[in-house]
């Protein structure tokens, strides 16, 4: 008798644990089965940050767990990229990159990539965000000759490597006139902020970002050209980089990538990339974007792929430019 319960038993427990038992092996592996960190390489209410938050409102719904951000500024970004890089490669960090300002620190090495882009786990392109070009209302700055005359342009930003940084040092090679960076912020808007507080003159704000655009708007800062090849709507008066003579800089802009950590099971990176394509449609997010006057250009998984060599392409181009700057 006593077998024949034992029997039972042992028969039921295997039962439980093929149904997936809380805290059984199998119920280990399901994924997802926690919450999701999410680093962001800029501090808040930069264009980074406020995409990603938005993106977070769908993603949490079509994956059922929740996704937490983690504010890791510093390196120009390469911080949070290098901890997703290291990261255990099973769904449960992902990260924001900045495409190409993430191509010029792994081509050049500096400052401290421990990555190789093209072995991440891509997920997809939130957005693109082209650039303004903006001056402090208190600086002497009114024409493009202004520029070109001044000894020296001080321009802002919160470190090398980043797609401002990259914008700024071809601007100023470009458009010839002298740049001098002055790094180490930790986010878009504390660059604002110094340059409104007389520390710098100018630096290149993302279109689709409100907590740097809000220096546009409330009239802090003067926008001199955007890098586009209509003018933007919202701003009319203001010339693009072709009006001025410069077209090929119109193809500068941030691109919002997302990624996991290299080698990640197919099936997960799978659940990743159709949890963001659902973001990518759902009406909260979206309603989200037009809120923040921003707009979403999504790119899912192996399409996002195959768009990466054609930056590295970009950057190679130009290649003396930053190995120059670099140096400085």
């Amino acid at each position: 008798m006593r077998a024949t319960r034992l029997s039972t038993v042992l028969a039921a427990a295997v039962v439980v644990l093929a149904l997936g038992f809380p805290g059984s092996a199998v119920s280990a592996d399901k994924y997802p089965s926690r919450t999701i960190t999410w680093l962001i390489p800029y501090g808040p209410a930069g264009g980074f940050d406020l995409h990603s938050r938005a993106m977070i409102i769908g993603m949490k719904k079509a994956l059922g767990v929740n996704i937490i951000i983690r504010n890791r500024p510093g390196a120009g970004g390469n911080i949070a990229w290098n901890l997703t890089w290291g990261a255990k490669p099973d769904g449960y960090t992902i990260t924001t990159i900045n495409i190409p300002g993430a191509i010029v620190s792994e081509l050049f090495g500096r400052p401290t990539p421990e990555y190789r882009l093209k072995e991440f786990s891509w997920i997809g392109q939130i957005s693109a965000a082209p650039y303004l070009w903006a001056v402090g209302a208190k600086t002497p700055f009114k024409t493009l000759e202004d520029f070109q005359k001044a000894k020296e342009v001080l321009v802002t930003g919160s470190g090398v490597g980043g797609t401002e940084w990259v914008t700024s040092t071809l601007t100023g090679r470009v458009m010839k006139f002298n740049i001098k960076q002055i790094l180490g912020f930790p986010s878009a808007p504390a660059a604002n902020m110094a340059i409104v507080r007389g520390e710098g003159h100018a630096r290149g704000l993302g279109l689709d970002s409100p907590g740097q655009m809000a220096f546009i708007h409330d009239g802090s800062m003067r926008p001199m050209w955007v890098y586009l090849d209509k003018r933007d709507p919202d701003l009319p008066n203001v010339p693009t980089v072709g009006e001025l003579g410069y077209p090929g800089l119109s193809v500068l802009a941030s691109h919002r990538v997302v990624a996991a950590p290299p080698g990640m099971p197919k099936d997960r990176l799978a659940m990743l990339q159709k949890a963001f394509d659902a973001a990518t449609k759902d009406p909260e997010v979206l309603e989200r974007f037009k809120r923040m006057k921003a707009r979403i250009e999504p790119v899912v998984g192996e399409d996002w792929n195959n768009m990466l060599g054609d930056f590295y392409g970009l950057i190679q181009e130009h290649g003396a430019v930053f190995k120059a700057a670099l140096q400085k």
